[in-house]
């Protein structure tokens, strides 16, 4: 049984999809402590002169845990990333078949960032064609598991025995940047098998040439239309 996880992220980028087409379970580890510079509450679209951010107005405290970051109520996100995608995909009719479902997916209402994060991850894996089990860290009390079974907090590495002990998994395929801190033999020595993952991004016709790559996995779906973007992620992930 394997197992993939990576922190949530707002509209992620195609490898992440990637991740999750090639294991059995998959866990958006929401419990993990929010970061600024990190792709929870933002990424990437294509825009006429290149790469435009859509970012979501959190409101977080240093160390809090990501399910618990709140949004600004008083900021009109919705409005604008769906006027801004628009201006930038509309001209495409799938585009804006495409961009009627996300609207359907966005909540104005929603008082955290992970009630943004995981209900978009959950279309755009629909929207992919991919049927893995998604499951959420703090759905499941796995940060409590890994404090009771490591109390001194140790690391990243012991985070994810912990994890995997609690979900009855055996085999992990871990993010490509896992190399620069994974503790592979203190893995190995729980009983647990590990591989990296690494991903070939694909080039597509995207509006507004040059080619931008590592942009949100939305940027596909309305660049083509979901019929040739199922295509092509198949296509590179096979």
């Amino acid at each position: 049984m394997r197992l993939g996880g990576i922190q949530p992220v707002y509209l992620p980028w195609l490898g992440y999809f990637d991740q999750i087409r090639r294991v059995d379970r998959f866990l958006i580890a929401d419990e993990m402590p929010y970061s600024t510079s990190a792709w929870t509450h933002r990424n990437r679209v294509k825009g006429p002169d290149g790469a435009i951010w859509l970012t979501l107005p959190v409101r977080a405290e240093r160390g809090q845990p990501i399910c618990d970051v709140r949004l600004d109520a008083r900021v009109p996100w919705v409005k604008k990333h769906m006027k801004t995608l628009r201006h930038c995909y509309g001209r495409n009719a799938e585009a804006n078949e495409v961009l009627g479902r996300l609207e359907d997916v966005l909540d104005p209402a929603a008082e955290r960032v992970v009630d943004v994060c995981i209900p978009t991850i959950r279309f755009l894996a629909d929207e992919l064609a991919i049927d893995t089990p998604i499951q959420v860290s703090s759905d499941l009390g796995l940060e409590a598991r890994y404090v009771e079974t490591f109390p001194d907090r140790p690391g990243p590495t012991e985070r994810i025995v912990a994890y995997m002990r609690e979900l009855g998994t055996d085999e992990l395929l871990e993010g490509a940047s896992g190399r620069s801190y994974f503790d592979t033999a203190l893995f190995e020595a729980n009983g647990f098998r590990v591989e990296f993952h690494d991903y070939d991004h694909p080039s597509y016709e995207q509006p507004y040439p040059p080619f931008v790559t590592h942009l949100s996995a939305l940027d596909l779906l309305l660049s083509v239309g979901r019929t040739r973007a199922r295509e092509v992620f198949a296509g590179v992930a096979a």
